[in-house]
């Protein structure tokens, strides 16, 4: 991972996921709302997710990688060791969540993903390295020294495993669509690395957006104009002619 955030490809193509899972959680509301976010690894997206707005605690398994957190953090979020299939937290304790996948099979992905949208009341969003893309199809091609940046999971199989829930409103987005070398920022070609609505990106993002009751702001009553009566005499006390009387 020193390696990935090291070199400029690694600095380039890290914001351009950031961008791809801002442009992801707008939908999302902010003020006052918690988020956890379950493998923060060393704090990669950390910042990016509290300045967001989010009231903001993280999970990391592993010591090191939680010292390194925490120290990026600073006092701005709490860092709790937890694993992504066990969470130390009630049900619907969150107001959303954010699952950076790092299973390695089918039953760890079910189990993390099941985890998370056990302590979510709104909605959750995951993001993963993507096999079925280019740069990974190349990357195991041509046999790249270079280390891939993480576990590698298929588009439809990370899809399929939030489908199967049964709940909620899918969405996903991907980016870094090109060869690694096109993720590099300074690349002309560096265009395709963006934002997509298509599961050929390196790295994704679907959100799960959960289907609650929410208050309904009730429709203004519908009242008839009331028509104006026409001009009448002022009403009368006494006859006319009780001032002349004597």
């Amino acid at each position: 991972m020193k390696w990935w955030n090291g070199k400029i490809k690694g600095c380039s193509s890290l914001s351009k996921q950031q961008i791809l899972l801002q442009q992801c959680l707008a939908v999302w509301p902010r003020r006052g709302k918690t988020l956890l976010e379950i493998n923060c690894g060393h704090g990669l997206f950390s910042p990016l997710l509290w300045e967001c707005g989010f009231d903001l605690t993280a999970t990391e398994l592993r010591p090191e990688l939680r010292l390194q957190a925490a120290d990026i953090m600073g006092g701005r979020a709490e860092i709790l060791a937890a694993a992504d299939d066990y969470l130390p937290f009630d049900d619907d304790y969150f107001d959303s969540v954010v699952l950076h996948l790092t299973a390695v099979d089918k039953n760890g992905i079910d189990a993390a993903v099941n985890e998370a949208l056990r302590v979510t009341s709104r909605g959750l969003a995951v993001t993963f390295w993507n096999s079925t893309s280019l740069a990974y199809a190349l990357h195991r091609i041509q046999g790249s020294k270079n280390p891939w940046p993480g576990p590698a999971h298929s588009w439809w199989q990370v899809w399929r495993a939030l489908k199967d829930t049964k709940i909620g409103r899918l969405y996903g987005a991907s980016t870094l669509a090109g060869p690694r070398k096109f993720w590099d920022g300074i690349c002309p070609l560096s265009c395709c690395t963006r934002m997509l609505r298509l599961p050929f990106g390196a790295w994704g993002v679907m959100r799960l957006d959960l289907e609650s009751a929410r208050p309904v702001t009730p429709m203004p009553l519908k009242i008839k104009r009331a028509r104006l009566r026409s001009h009448e005499p002022i009403m009368e006390c006494g006859s006319k002619n009780s001032l002349n009387s004597p």
